[in-house]
């Protein structure tokens, strides 16, 4: 079999694998609380109850809840439909990551031909472009069976969209020396069939206007120009692209609260941005360690931290444009991971996973590297093709075993089928309760806003017992059915004292997951 058709066979099959691993989770899991405010969200677009998402105290860019409103009216009121956006980005992600891998390397290799022509370096000039295919199949492969990336992809956050985007701005980006059809001057130099790179910069756009995480990948995006031979034209026509998505981003914004409030909202919700204190680093280093061997399989990750030095030495020895490019992405990644450990924000998984396709690129580089330095040089051609086949499946069983647990949601990341601890069993029991009807919450508020959407229950939030203590005095007594949602343990208990002292008692109706439903009337000797 050609080197060609292989590779093409190899590329179908890997994202068949990956829909495979992704699929069942499309339907078998339940939404986590920033997923059914995400999904609720949509649906009051969907449904044009609130297109602009006036009522709503709305912290991201709208980008991924419009996309979600397109699928409601086609599929219905069902959680998958707020899934598929993200679902088809992370099954189109894998073959992405292939293409960004060849594309990375054979460009640079064109890049660095024609500089070297330029400066009179006709040597070599002749030998072939080749790009290997474990170079450019294996970190797909990393993607499609990560863990992160599997639990992530049927879910309902932001996080799978925007890595799509953004992966997508660093494959089309476009250089002086790119080309679309291959051939040969008196150098053996392809000639230059050049476009604009309007098209990165709306990708990066389309980017910002689902997440401003984004913006933190605008070095890469600059350092990969640069090395590209971008000037000052190429950036004036990546920034044609960019501008547009984010005028429409501020004028939506405008329209909706007259000022420029989402990232303000989204600072404050965060609690501002600092640097860590001193006694946070140790606690925080180990959170992300451990969050890091659910991108990419735990036992890779010591052979992850020897491929980035064997990567850095060859670098340091080899100056030329594929090197310079593998310094980029693992001075992008160490950066990436200083900069979330050493400032106080959250240490949660889904800020890993737009790293986890450069990660893949850079295991793919130093396998390549390894079995060019090593295998090729102390074996025999026969002898090193059989150990290559021999790591090429060892790779697959290492990646296969903990892809199979993900596939069912058994890593505590992403989406899961417990996400949302009972909430939409609950909701349920009280589908069809008739107006007047109340549902006081503390803990469950945004699964109840997506799962009781259009439905006929008030769900009255309360801060602590005593403020529910005291809408019980003035209106429990009203005869409407009123309703508490509590969960599983003693951090319910001070609930349950505030609303026995207030002269009511308590009857469970239903449980689900981690939730009781408790129904509130006035005890008989108060009436």
């Amino acid at each position: 079999m050609s080197e060609r058709r292989l590779y093409w066979v190899g590329l179908v099959s890997i994202s068949l694998l990956a829909f495979w691993l992704r699929v069942h989770s499309l339907f078998a899991n339940s939404f986590h609380a920033d997923e059914a405010l995400f999904a609720s969200w949509a649906r009051h677009i969907a449904s044009w109850k609130d297109p602009l998402l006036l009522t709503q105290t709305v912290d991201k860019p709208p980008l991924l809840f419009y996309l979600q409103a397109l699928f409601y009216p086609v599929t219905g009121p069902v959680e998958w439909a707020a899934r598929l956006p993200n679902f088809m980005a992370s099954v189109w992600l894998v073959p992405l990551t292939a293409v960004l891998c060849r594309h990375l390397y054979t460009r640079q290799n064109l890049t660095q031909r024609r500089r070297d022509a330029e400066n009179g370096c006709h040597q070599n000039l002749r030998a072939p472009l080749r790009f290997s295919r474990i170079n450019v199949l294996l970190p797909a492969l990393i993607v499609a069976c990560s863990p992160l990336a599997i639990q992530f992809s049927a879910t309902a956050f932001t996080d799978p969209l925007l890595t799509f985007w953004l992966i997508a701005a660093l494959v089309v980006i476009r250089n002086p020396y790119a080309v679309n059809r291959l051939r040969i001057t008196d150098y053996g130099l392809p000639i230059t069939d050049y476009r604009p790179p309007i098209t990165s910069g709306l990708l990066f756009g389309l980017a910002v206007a689902t997440k401003y995480q984004a913006v933190l990948f605008l070095p890469l995006v600059v350092g990969l120009g640069w090395l590209t031979g971008y000037g000052r034209a190429q950036w004036q026509r990546w920034l044609m692209g960019l501008l547009p998505v984010l005028a429409i981003i501020l004028f939506w914004d405008m329209a909706r609260t007259g000022s420029w409030s989402l990232w303000s909202a989204q600072i404050g919700n965060y609690g501002g941005v600092r640097l860590a204190w001193s006694w946070e680093l140790g606690p925080r280093l180990a959170a992300w360690g451990q969050m890091w061997g659910t991108a990419v399989p735990r036992i890779l990750l010591p052979v992850l931290l020897l491929l980035l030095i064997g990567l850095a030495w060859h670098t340091w020895c080899v100056d030329n444009a594929a090197s310079r490019v593998d310094l980029l992405l693992a001075l992008f990644v160490l950066g990436y991971g200083l900069l979330h450990w050493l400032t106080a924000v959250p240490v949660w998984d889904r800020y890993l996973l737009p790293i986890v396709p450069i990660v893949a690129v850079l295991i793919g580089r130093g396998f390549e590297r390894l079995r060019d330095w090593e295998i090729k040089r102390l074996w025999p051609r026969p002898i090193s093709q059989s150990l290559n086949l021999l790591i090429s499946f060892i790779l697959l069983i290492l990646l296969l075993v903990p892809a199979w647990g993900a596939r069912y949601g058994r890593y505590p990341i992403g989406g899961q089928p417990d996400a949302d601890q009972g909430a939409a069993k609950i909701a349920a029991v009280l589908a069809n309760e008739p107006y007047g009807t109340v549902l006081y919450d503390h803990w469950f508020s945004w699964q109840w806003g997506y799962h009781l959407f259009y439905r006929k229950v008030y769900i009255s939030w309360f801060p602590h017992g005593a403020a529910l203590a005291e809408d019980l005095a003035v209106f429990g007594r009203d005869g409407n059915a009123r309703y508490v949602a509590l969960p599983v343990g003693d951090i319910s208990q001070p609930i349950i004292r505030a609303i026995h002292n207030a002269g009511f008692q308590l009857q469970p109706i239903a449980t689900a997951g981690n939730i009781v439903l408790y129904q509130i009337s006035p005890n008989e000797v108060t009436r």
